[in-house]
């Protein structure tokens, strides 16, 4: 396989697993990063918070044990 078809391959496997993530996430009532109160539906209060929190999960599940 090729270089570019492995880093291709490698990130969109980092997305699938952040998209699992988020999908286990149910709405509580307060954005999931920075706790700040949002409705019944939603997890996050704005794009930037979801992308902050799949950018630290992505970090977290990669770091060398």
């Amino acid at each position: 396989m090729s270089e570019a078809n492995e880093s291709k391959t490698a990130s969109s496997a980092s997305g699938l697993s952040a998209l699992t993530a988020f999908a286990g996430l149910k709405p509580k009532g307060a954005c999931w990063y920075c706790n700040q109160p949002v409705d019944n539906v939603r997890r996050f209060c704005s794009k930037d918070c979801a992308d902050d929190y799949r950018t630290e999960e992505e970090s977290f599940s990669t770091r060398p044990v």
